[in-house]
């Protein structure tokens, strides 16, 4: 029994069918949350962290028991979600409007996958994806105007109900139902917050005020949990409102003013706002969002919540009907959006300084002033840093193994040539880890194509996102240690290739075909300074076999642990033969395959090894120094947050 953490977020792999409101015990082994750390990647930390998760952990299979079912008031908004989930499913609508339908119903978003995701982020309307204020007030307003029409109903036949707030309370009443379907994001609590406020001007007969309610409301959220602050929901939800807001006080009247300047301003408020959160904005989201908004808030939400209360009402064949007219829309245009997206000119990559970050917020804040054409000139050169300045990649060699967890993904550099060595884990269908880190690591540090990728075998834990890179990448050779379902060049010992500057590499491994952790390529990277040497997942005999066949040119400075550190790698011959410097262990955190093992870190640090772990450190960068030593640093070492 667990007296300790409150809330825990357990993964179950079991085939019992669990479902909110019932009561199980379960034999668990937790562990405290811990996310990977690499720069300009999402900080799971801060999200557990948001969330008030105390610990997760995996709950072991077939030590579960149903123990009950628990208050039916307690968990009526999860079931409702549940059995909406399930009923959508069922309606018979594409993958692409049962995906929408569901995030925009009960903010099921298991349907959206990279792919969506990319796509809509391309257009500049992700946002709609995600049941926010707009969502809400949509909702509101359609409930608000229903509410003016009862009560013009009873007042015309004189019944005394005509004294009731119908469109008040009709409107609270919608939006906080949708935002429990929803499962109350802090989009739909400030909303909701604002909304409340609002509604109470209008029975108290006073005058209400926007900017304050949003103060109000923002102080209430921070209130309850100061930790919500975390959330880049957070900030977008305020600062996309209290945007609209500064800009309402200037805007002119009439429709040019009332709806296209929104959707133009907010284009360019996200230019900052984009760079800042998501390492870029979408060149195309003002017309994108001109057809979108409506499309979604008069049409697609409407029909999907009317959907989900015929089904709660049991009438599931007119429920289906309703989602499968709210999910034309989304089939009639998402062949055509998928055509466009391939334009590389439609989202702009803005991984942007803190200064042109801070030059382009202060630009979109004073472009709306009504001082003339010379301030809004001045606004544009405000901007231009966001899309000129880029990161500037290091002259030296780097070795970069990033944080994937129980896998391996490692970037090295020399200027403005890259080589992956491997992709990370997670399932080659998605999600995986080069949608998460690898790319989003190289978009942060402005590399746009790659010299050489190399997968060392056919693991997963190492080749599930290959497919993501070469799509998402120009490449310019691939070398593979088996054989794969695409193009590439099979690794064989005794090959070499040289970039400018004198760097070399040398593949050592495998030496004819070979299948499994044996058949890694093992990759040698020889600059004028150090020696680097990437080990795969090979054992203890491929490590003798290379020992005889290389002898003394196995000596390295660096060593990329083989086998995440497992007991079958890394022999005390092994470590003589190399003799290295400094050693990177790439292993998730608690691993469950417990790596790495006590004995290979026990003998790394007999041998006078610097041991570094990316389950402890994040991402780790080696480098040269200026003295041409050896400097290694860890992401998590400047990275200090005041809630941990």
């Amino acid at each position: 029994m667990c007296s300790g953490p409150r809330k825990l977020l357990l993964s179950y792999y079991g085939d019992q069918n669990i479902l909110p409101g019932q009561r199980w015990e379960f034999q668990v082994s937790l562990r405290r949350p811990w996310g990977l750390a690499n720069p300009g990647s999402h900080n799971m930390q801060s999200w557990y962290a948001t969330g008030g998760i105390d610990a997760v952990g995996t709950a072991k299979v077939g030590h579960g028991r149903l123990r009950g079912e628990g208050a039916p008031w307690s968990s009526l908004h999860h079931r409702w979600r549940q059995q909406l989930t399930v009923k959508i499913a069922e309606a018979g609508l594409s993958d692409a409007a049962e995906a929408v339908v569901k995030a925009l119903t009960v903010a099921d978003k298991s349907g959206l996958n990279y792919e969506m995701w990319s796509l809509f982020q391309r257009y500049g309307i992700n946002h709609l994806l995600v049941v926010s204020g707009l969502h809400i007030a949509l909702v509101s307003g359609l409930a608000f105007m229903l509410g003016r029409l009862v009560a013009s109903a009873t007042a015309g036949l004189g019944l005394s109900a005509c004294r009731w707030p119908w469109p008040e309370c009709s409107a609270m009443a919608m939006a906080t139902l949708y935002a429990a379907l929803a499962g109350f994001s802090v989009a739909t609590q400030r909303a909701l917050l604002m909304l409340a406020s609002f509604m109470l001007a209008r029975l108290l007969r006073r005058q209400s005020n926007a900017p304050g309610s949003l103060m109000t409301a923002a102080f209430l959220l921070v209130l309850v949990n100061p930790l919500v602050m975390l959330s880049s929901g957070f900030w977008l939800s305020f600062s996309a409102v209290a945007a609209l807001l500064w800009m309402g006080l200037w805007q002119k009247s009439g429709l040019k003013g009332r709806y296209l300047a929104p959707h133009l301003y907010m284009a360019l408020v996200m230019f900052p706002v984009g760079a800042l959160w998501f390492g870029g904005a979408s060149w195309v989201s003002a017309p994108a969002n001109f057809l979108m908004i409506p499309l979604v808030g008069l049409c697609v939400v409407p029909l999907s919540l009317l959907g989900a209360f015929f089904s709660l009402l049991g009438l599931d064949s007119a429920a289906s009907t309703l989602w499968k007219l709210a999910g034309l829309p989304i089939d009639w245009l998402w062949p055509l959006a998928e055509k466009l997206a391939g334009d590389q000119a439609l989202f702009v990559a803005t991984p942007a300084s803190t200064l042109s970050i801070c030059l382009g917020l202060l630009a979109v804040g004073l472009i709306v002033l009504p001082f003339g054409r010379v301030l809004r000139v001045l606004c544009v050169v405000m901007l231009l840093p966001l899309f000129l300045a880029r990161p500037q990649p290091s002259p030296e060699p780097q070795l970069n193994v990033l944080d994937v967890g129980q896998g391996t993904a490692v970037v090295f550099t020399v200027g403005e040539r890259a080589l992956l060595y491997d992709t990370g884990g997670g399932h080659p269908s998605g999600p995986n880890m080069s949608q998460s880190v690898v790319l989003p690591w190289l978009s942060h540090k402005g590399i746009s194509a790659l010299d050489t990728l190399m997968i060392s075998h056919n693991d997963l834990d190492h080749s599930a996102g290959a497919a993501d890179i070469m799509a998402a990448l120009p490449i310019r050779q691939v070398w593979r240690g088996e054989k794969l379902h695409y193009q590439g060049r099979r690794c064989d010992a005794g090959v070499s290739w040289q970039w400018p500057g004198k760097t070399r590499f040398h593949i050592l491994s495998p030496v004819g075909a070979q299948e499994g952790n044996n058949a890694s390529c093992v990759l040698l990277i020889e600059t004028p300074d150090h020696r680097y040497l990437l080990a795969g997942d090979i054992d203890v005999a491929q490590e003798q076999d290379l020992i005889r066949y290389w002898g003394k040119k196995l000596a390295s400075d660096v060593l990329l642990v083989g086998h995440h550190g497992s007991r079958t790698s890394t022999s005390q011959a092994w470590l003589n033969q190399v003799s290295p410097r400094v050693a990177v262990i790439g292993a998730g955190y608690a691993s469950r395959f417990g790596h790495p093992h006590q004995d290979v870190v026990s003998r790394l640090q007999g041998s006078n090894v610097m041991v570094y772990q990316t389950a402890l450190e994040g991402a780790i960068t080696v480098s040269t120094d200026p003295s041409g030593g050896l400097l290694v640093t860890g992401y998590r070492q400047g990275y200090k947050p005041w809630w941990m």
